[in-house]
Parts: structure tokens; sequence; C-alpha cells
């Protein structure tokens, strides 16, 4: 019985670093509907999304807190750094804040079951992004729009930072799967630091209205990474696999939500 309780007390503390290691480069085998809730390790974009969190907590989950003190600070991952690579490496991190952003637009009024397209674009990130379409941007209480009673009809539409479309993320899914996600993985994001220059990327839905008449609350979480952009922001592993500095479970990667969006249904 003590082995046991032993093995399983090894396997829950293996759960949360496995967890952050599939999260960090995106959820590549979570190919299913997200929320931001799932992304414990990220840092907040603004203490907006933490708002009816306890104050002590929600103060030690923005970026400022949870991720520039430990560059400055030297603390954990950033302890091998020079002081100059750790000042260069904040000031490129703070640069990324600067330039991210999030915008989506959608009708404000809709008949019930209605059809309409939803349009996020999005600017930040380097390598894979995320989008979720979700019905509030509270950081730990948002969930698929899907939840209020919207349908997403079809498999997003997804375009990255060339200009071209993407199917990879859909086409993960497995064949006998329905592709009509509230999530949009967008791969080989090139930002581009020398020219102070974010990647752009855009996602539609189409969505059909909820059938009971109201007044509906719709956002957009934008995952994205604020370190990998910097000649001073990865590292590579033995294997050849290149990690923001901040490592798989690091608090480098941002959660930030588009300004909400009410639809009235009538």
């Amino acid at each position: 019985m003590k082995r046991l309780l032993g093995i399983l007390g090894l396997c829950a503390l293996a759960l949360p670093v496995a967890s952050s290691q599939a999260y960090n480069g995106g959820p590549l085998r979570n190919v299913t509907d997200l929320a931001p809730t799932c992304a414990g390790c990220h840092s907040s974009f603004n203490k907006e999304q933490l708002r009816g969190e306890p104050e002590a907590f929600a103060a030690g989950q923005v970026k400022e807190t949870k991720h520039y003190k430990a560059i400055e600070d030297g603390a954990g991952p950033y302890a091998q750094m020079s002081p100059a690579d750790r000042q260069k490496l904040l000031a490129d991190v703070k640069l990324m804040d600067e330039l991210a952003g999030i915008t989506l637009s959608a009708p404000t009024s809709l008949k019930p079951g209605q059809e309409a397209q939803v349009t996020v674009n999005v600017k930040g990130g380097q390598g894979v992004v995320g989008v979720f379409l979700v019905d509030t941007d509270l950081r730990f209480q948002a969930r698929p729009l899907q939840g209020d009673g919207w349908v997403i009809v079809g498999a997003p539409k997804v375009w990255g930072s060339d200009g071209k479309e993407q199917t990879k993320w859909v086409d993960s899914r497995a064949p006998s799967l329905q592709k009509n996600l509230n999530s949009a993985i967008i791969f080989d994001q090139k930002s581009e630091i020398a020219l102070k220059k974010v990647a752009e990327g855009k996602v539609v839905w189409t969505v059909k209205a909820p059938h009971e008449p109201g007044t509906y609350s719709m956002t957009a979480a934008f995952h994205f990474g604020a370190e990998k952009w910097s000649p001073v922001g990865t590292v590579t592993t033995p294997t050849g696999q290149v990690m923001a500095r901040g490592g798989p479970g690091g608090p480098s990667a941002r959660i930030l939500f588009a300004k909400p969006v009410s639809v009235t249904v009538r």
C-alpha cells in the first residue's frame, strides 16, 4: 500500500510539469475546444482580467510581477544570464508587450439562430500562438463560446504572418471528429525585433446565435510568447529543441483578451 501511494504521489508531482511542457509552444496535442484557464504558467497581460480574484493572487499573476521581476532578479532560469543579457531580455520582452494586441469584430445584433462571422486579428508572439473564442475576459472563468448557446459552424479559418491560410491545426484533429472548434493555433509566426515588427495573424469563425433571446458577451483570448524573438531569449536543449529562456513552464507567455463585444439576440 505504501508503495502504491508513493507511486501515485510521484505521478501527481509529475502531472503539472508534463502539462506545462505540453502547453509551452502551444497545446499541440489538445486539438479540441480550449479556454485560458488551462494555462496556469502564463502571465496575465493586465490586472483587469483578474478582477474578482484575491488581491495578493492577482498581483502575482500579472506580467510585471510574474515575469519582469524574475528577469530583473535573476531568479530561476534567468540566474545563469549575465546582468547585461538580462537587461537586454527585459527590454525586448517589454517591447513585445508594447506592440502586441488583439481585436474582435462581430455583429452587435442578431436574430436567434442567425449565422454571422466573427473576425479576430492578433499581433505578437513568435513561432506558435493561440486564439480562443470565449464568453468573458475573466482569465480563470472564461469558457468556450458554445457554453452560452452559440454554435460554431465549420472549422475556423486561419491566416498567419505570411498572409497564407493555414489548416494545420484543424487537420490535426481525428478524421472522425467535427472541426468546429473555438480554438485556433497559428503556426510559424515570425516577428522581427530588428525592425520592431511583430507577427500578425487572423482567425475567422462562422457562428450561429443562441436561440434564447438576450444579451451575450463575446471575446477572444490570445496566447503568445514574449521571449523567443529576442537574441538572448532562447535556449537549445541537447535534443536540439529551441525553448524560451524562461523554460517550458515559465511565465514568459501571455494571456491577452480582446475588448468584449455585447451581442443582442432578439
